[in-house]
């Protein structure tokens, strides 16, 4: 995440804001559309039990962001 208070939403670029996300939030995108990705927050491990302090969102939760305020990252896995 590169923004800090980016919302949620439950539909691109509409629907009601689910919560919000912060800078170093990590969240998995797994389909895009126009101007946006839909993403699942990642664990927290700054939090309790998963859910981010500052916005109360469950690890997990699934939405819709802007993709401009992403930032991409590439996982490997190695044996």
């Amino acid at each position: 995440m590169t923004g800090d208070g980016v919302r949620l939403h439950t539909k691109p670029g509409a629907g009601t804001v689910l919560g919000l996300l912060h800078r170093g939030d990590t969240v998995y995108a797994d389909q895009a559309r126009g101007g946006w990705w839909r993403v699942r927050l990642a664990y927290d491990s700054g939090s309790d039990f998963g859910t981010r302090i500052t916005s109360g969102l469950p690890a997990g939760t699934t939405g819709w962001m802007a993709k401009r305020y992403a930032r991409a990252h590439t996982c490997m896995q190695t044996d």
